[in-house]
């Protein structure tokens, strides 16, 4: 059963991570001079540093989980289904039924799917697969996420760290990552080497700029926030001026001042106002830098006012479910090639490997289908089995022509054996006959 194989399936993991092989925060203290000094580390083949950068950014920055666990509930937040790849095969049904078996009885597949996600940012992301032996062949015990801090180029080309079974320490030894143990997921469009970052590097420089506000507002704020004190006394009274003193020490402890009415006290507030707008004007850019790469728009963000009927919350819309699908598709894709089809090989089966769909189209773009289909009906077309398995496929919703009449059933079948002329059959135009008939002139034309 397993000849096409020349080894078997991996049976037993090799992906241990623990607190103890997690690098330590390299956020604190971060300047322009250390983020530089990392990514050319990484471009190097060094890229510990950077992937621990990648998850000290987003750990820290409520705007960006925000914005990421937006992307990823675009997909995983919509239906799952398994299509088979020929709905008319039998085998290809059955090989989809399993398939959606070994998802649903897979208890780690939602967070592997959280994972694979992240090479939508991440350069890469990869997943362990572990079978486990049974009867009649293999079936899918579980799939362990390698974290990114394992991964290193060094050599060249990607490795990855060995880790110690019993105490979750990382080895100075590495092994390549395996095809028939590992998923690799590249979820994003850019053809740089995975040495170089990934979408991610580009976000760096603006969260660190963010963070740096946040750090100037607050000296700003520490110092010139609270209001402060301002006195006046006669020129060349110093006894005054020694009162006066002495009065702003202890006012400290009293909450007041005691001084003589010649003296004068002025009590002034920091004009933080203005300095108050330019630092929300600034982190403003910041965020929203971010959320253009992450997301492909802003609007769901924060409110920003756009005109009436500017249509720019329309476009920014349409760019978000362009993202949303290529998401899908590509991890679908991945999870066709990568796994599915191992599953069913070393199983013996021959069926061609089912495909995977979250949610539907949008409702604009759902509408605009359903408004062609009706034209197509008016006009006397319909759509062929092809056609169908594609909008089953755009609506995650299995789709199937609706049963004729027998006498049409058997006049199709005819047709199809070549037993009715078409061209003599075509001219007589009664009821649904003539309609069935005209529709399968032009099928067949």
């Amino acid at each position: 059963m397993f000849d096409i194989f020349k080894r078997k399936p991996p049976t037993e993991r090799e992906t241990f991570p623990t607190l103890l092989s997690e690098p330590p925060s390299i956020a604190d203290h971060l300047d322009v001079g250390r983020v530089f000094s990392v990514t050319k580390a990484a471009e190097q083949g060094n890229v510990r540093d950077l992937f621990a950068l990648y998850r000290d950014v987003i750990v820290s920055d409520s705007h960006m989980q925000g914005e990421i666990s937006k992307r990823k509930l675009a997909v995983l937040g919509d239906r799952m289904t398994v299509l088979p790849w020929d709905k008319s095969d039998p085998s290809n049904t059955s090989a989809a039924t399993v398939i959606e078996d070994e998802i649903h009885n897979c208890k780690s597949w939602k967070d592997a799917c959280i994972h694979l996600l992240d090479g939508t940012l991440w350069p890469v992301a990869l997943v362990e697969k572990v079978y486990q032996p049974t009867a009649t062949g293999y079936k899918l015990k579980t799939l362990v996420p390698v974290p990114h801090y394992l991964l290193d180029y060094t050599a060249g080309h990607m490795r990855i760290s060995d880790v110690d079974h019993q105490t979750g320490t990382i080895l100075p030894t590495f092994h390549d990552p395996d095809p028939e143990r590992y998923i690799i997921h590249r979820g994003h469009l850019l053809t740089a080497p995975d040495t170089w970052g990934g979408p991610m590097r580009s976000i760096l420089y603006w969260w660190l700029l963010g963070t740096m506000t946040r750090d100037w507002w607050s000296r700003f704020l520490d110092r010139y926030g609270s209001p402060f004190l301002v006195g006046r006394y006669p020129k060349g009274d110093d006894t005054s001026r020694n009162v006066l003193r002495d009065a702003f020490k202890m006012s400290v402890r009293l909450g007041g001042l005691v001084v003589n009415e010649d003296t004068k006290v002025e009590l002034i507030q920091a004009a933080a106002g203005q300095t108050g707008a330019a630092y929300e004007k600034f982190l403003s850019i910041c965020q929203r830098e971010k959320s253009k790469l992450i997301l492909g728009q802003t609007l769901s963000a924060e409110a920003q006012s756009t005109g009436m009927n500017s249509g720019t919350s329309n476009m920014q819309e349409g760019v978000r479910q362009d993202i949303r699908s290529w998401d899908s598709s590509s991890l679908a894709d991945t999870f066709r090639v990568q796994l599915f089809d191992q599953y069913l090989r070393i199983n013996g089966s021959t069926a061609s490997t089912p495909t995977l769909t979250w949610g539907s189209v949008s409702d604009a773009e759902l509408k605009v289908k359903a408004e062609v289909l009706k034209n197509l009906k008016d006009a006397g077309l319909t759509p062929t089995l092809d056609g169908l398995k594609d909008i089953s496929r755009q609506l995650s919703i299995p789709l199937e022509r609706l049963q004729t009449s027998p006498g049409l059933m058997k006049l199709s079948a005819m047709i199809a054996a070549g037993d009715i002329d078409l061209t003599k059959l075509a001219a007589l135009e009664v009821g649904a006959s003539g309609s069935f008939l005209r529709s399968h002139t032009m099928q067949r034309s």
